[in-house]
């Protein structure tokens, strides 16, 4: 993705956990084949390339909320971002959401 960042605007402030650095196993079936492994990821997830960049963008121009259609990964990863972006705390600090 970095070789591609001239082309892709700008963000003033890009919204980071940590993501990126998953470091290469060996595969052992497969002598000399290496895999990034991306569980090293914040989320544990290889879509935190995903949600780090959308978060960002919607921040960027204002917007207060992000949806994403997923039932896994993509929806952890893109939580996690925007509660890092807006600094969201839900609930009511006993376990319960609020009504």
């Amino acid at each position: 993705m970095w070789r591609w960042r001239p082309l892709l605007p700008a963000l003033p402030a890009p919204v980071s956990l940590g993501e990126g650095g998953a470091p290469p196993v060996p595969l052992r079936h497969l002598p000399g084949v290496r895999i990034n492994d991306e569980r090293a990821n914040p989320t544990g997830s290889f879509m935190d390339h995903m949600a780090s960049p959308g978060v960002s963008w919607a921040r960027d121009r204002g917007f207060g909320t992000v949806a994403v259609a997923s039932t896994g990964h993509a929806a952890v990863s893109t939580a996690a971002y925007a509660a890092a972006a807006w600094a969201v705390h839900h609930g009511r600090g006993d376990g319960y959401a609020p009504s």
